[in-house]
């Protein structure tokens, strides 16, 4: 089986929330990237809560066969 064939394996309720919210801090930090006003501190404020909802969703046993 080749990763096109795969299926996206289902996700318990607390899993999509997770991933619904580790989307949401990537588009917050590629938002905020993309701004003029970006600085050294709120840069790695960014990228903390965008860390500690990877960190979450790694923590629930997601992968990338989940979507992550």
């Amino acid at each position: 089986m080749t990763i096109t064939e795969t299926k996206k394996l289902r996700k318990t309720p607390a899993q999509a929330k997770a991933l619904r919210d580790y989307n949401y801090a990537l588009q917050q930090e590629d938002r905020y990237l993309g701004s003029v006003f970006v600085t050294n501190h709120g840069q790695a404020a960014i990228e903390a809560k965008t860390k500690v909802a990877y960190d979450y969703c790694k923590s629930l046993g997601m992968t990338w066969e989940h979507g992550l």
